[in-house]
This record gives C-alpha cells, structure tokens and sequence, in this order.
C-alpha cells in the first residue's frame, strides 16, 4: 500500500485503488505519480491515498468497489465485467488489431470522455470516466518455445479477451481464463504453459522466474475498462478548482505513464537474458495465421460480443471509435514520441482542454459530452 504524506486538516482526499503491484507503470508511473502530483500542485490541499495489490478491492471487484463508494476512484479492467460495460467490451474485443499504445491512450481518452454512448454506459454504472491506458504489444511468455503453429497447439493459454481465446482455438492452443494476476501462480505449477501479456510483466510481475521463452508475437494491445475513473458522488464532492486540477493533472500524466509502459517493456526484454530468458521471433506459419484471424474475424467477432451484450448500434460505435484512432494516427504522425512536451500539449489541446468540469459528470445536471453521437 502507498499513500500520500499526511495533508492539512482542510486538505479534500481521494481514496483509490488498483489491484497492480507498486512497480507495475500504471501504478508507479500512473498513480503513485499522479498523487504526488496533485499534492504538490496543490501544496497538499487535494491528496490521493493509493491502495495496490487487494488490500482493498479483488481485481475483479474494482468496478463494483466504486460504483459502491468503497473507494472514490479505481483502475479496472473492463472485460471483468462485460455486463456492466457492454459498449466498452465491443471495442476492447478490437484490442488484438492495435499496435500503437500513445495513439489508442489517446483515442480512448477522447472517444470515451465525448461519446455519448460511452458516457451512457458509465452514468448507468454511477461512475465518472476520467482517463484511459493502453498496454504495450502483447506477446507469448511460455515455459517452452512456441515458435511455430505446430508447437502452440495444445498450449495452455492465459489470455485477456473472448477474442483472443478465439484466436488461440483457432490455432488449436487451449485457453484459460484466469486474472492476469494469477499468471506466475499457473506459469508455476504448470497450469498455463503460456501467457499473453506485455514483456514488461517479466520484470514487474517477475515473470522470469517461471517462463524463459518468448515469444514476439504481436497480439495487439488491452484497454478495456480505465486508467482512472471515480464514483460520481465523490466527483461531485470536488470543488470545481479541484476537478479541474484532476482533469489537467491526468492529462499530463497519461503520457508520461504511456512512455514509461513502453519503456518498462523494451527494458526487461533488454534484461530478460541475464535472467536466462530466450526471446523468439514467431515463424510465418504463426503470425501469419494471427494476420488472417485479424482481417477476417475480428470485426465480425465484436460484433458478436455486441450482439450477446445487448448493444444498440455496434457498427456505428465501432464505426466511430475507428474514426478517432485514425484521427489520432493523423495527430501524432509526425510528433517526436521522445517530446514529451509536445505530446501532453496535444493532449491538453485536443482533449482534456475541452472538458467543462462545471458540468462533467455531474449527472444530475444537464451535462452532455461535447461530441459523439446519441445512443
């Protein structure tokens, strides 16, 4: 557990929590930095107490948590509970097809803070999205080479989605379905030969220790759910000058907390052979059944999870989330991904200066998303 130094008598606290241990970068780099943050910009008014691990919240209880008022603010992973979040489990299935993580933090931040369909779905739930992430490219992390279409058949495969389950069926792998949380446990035992994370988890999650090959394989990236969302009694509590110091503080931080994500990745692949790990380029066979299951089933399998989810419209929500990415594709082209300063500009100008905070989530007044269509 961390948390911010004691604050003054009359300083506000948010409670949040995150199921991540301390060192994971959407802890560390996300929210550790960004109550430190807030503390200071403040000079200790509005602070944060982070709790990690689940000292608190289980990781699939970070929805409910919230929305129960347990805690003023969570990170949850959004395909935990596809009931709650129906829209957001459409686009996640989507997740495989992605490999830009500056580019998707950015689109879902955008998409989701001004679609009105989005903003539905998390009113319903009583919650206040405020700011997105996305994982670097997934890989394999085997206790086995897994190189070929011939060695991952019969695999047993910790995954983060219904689609990606499908793909490994496809290729004869068998999934499982666990908590990303119980990766080491399975890799250990011998329960899962495989799992499908970012490489960064074999440094943070010391992943190293159970599984020494991997597999550069890209299966896309997660984003389901959110970074930071807050239950909208304790938004509400906020004073106008306080939501908005949260709104610019996250701002900046999701680009910081996205580079560092990335970083963290490049560094325990630079490290994993000092800890006796071999890194593994896929064959043709591999990716290029992992290309044909992308071009041919994803769309088609979103809109299934839409179906089975009761969401109204998916082509055009999906229709529309694809026109931000490839607006943020646009927007970034030519942006030195080194250039923090410039990135968390566009981020402030093309989305996060555009929030009212007089007005959003405050469900009971007449707040409407600046953008977006009606569901």
């Amino acid at each position: 557990m961390f948390s911010v130094a004691a604050a003054p008598a009359s300083a506000t606290e948010i409670t949040a929590s995150t199921w991540f241990p301390d060192t994971y970068p959407l802890v560390r780099n996300g929210y550790f930095a960004l109550a430190k943050t807030l503390d200071q910009k403040s000079h200790g008014a509005l602070t944060m107490q982070v709790y990690t691990g689940d000292s608190v919240l289980p990781p699939g209880a970070h929805l409910s948590g919230l929305r129960d008022g347990i805690v003023d603010m969570t990170y949850h992973a959004g395909t935990y509970t596809p009931s709650d979040l129906p829209a957001d489990n459409v686009l996640a299935a989507l997740g495989i097809s992605f490999n830009d993580s500056m580019v998707l933090t950015a689109a879902v931040a955008d998409f989701y803070l001004n679609d009105k369909q989005m903003q539905a779905m998390f009113r319903k739930q009583g919650i206040v999205f405020l700011g997105s992430y996305a994982s670097p490219s997934y890989a394999l992390i085997c206790t086995t080479p897994v190189v070929s279409i011939e060695d991952i058949a019969g695999k047993k495969i910790r995954l983060p989605s219904p689609v990606h389950a499908a793909w490994a069926s496809s290729v004869q792998a068998v999934p499982v379905n666990v908590p990303s949380s119980e990766m080491f446990t399975g890799l250990d035992r011998g329960q899962l030969d495989c799992a499908a994370n970012s490489p960064n988890d074999l440094k943070t999650r010391s992943l190293w220790d159970v599984a020494k090959e991997v597999t550069l394989l890209d299966l896309g990236q997660y984003f389901a759910g959110w970074q930071y969302a807050m239950n909208e009694a304790a938004w509400s509590r906020l004073s106008e000058e306080e939501r908005q110091l949260l709104i610019d503080t996250i701002s900046d931080n999701l680009v910081v907390m996205t580079e560092a994500f990335e970083q963290s990745a490049d560094e325990a692949l630079a490290e994993a052979k000092d800890h006796g790990v071999t890194i593994h380029e896929p064959d043709d066979s591999l990716k290029g059944e992992l290309d044909r299951f992308i071009a041919s089933d994803v769309n088609e399998m979103a809109l299934d999870v839409a179906k089975r989810l009761d969401v109204d419209d998916p082509d055009a929500l999906i229709d529309r989330f694809e026109q931000t990415y490839e607006k943020w594709e646009h927007l970034l082209a030519d942006v030195d991904r080194d250039d923090t300063d410039a990135l968390q500009k566009i981020f402030h100008d093309q989305i996060y200066g555009k929030v009212d905070v007089s007005t959003y989530g405050l469900y009971g007044s007449s707040q409407e998303p600046p953008g977006g269509n009606t569901p």
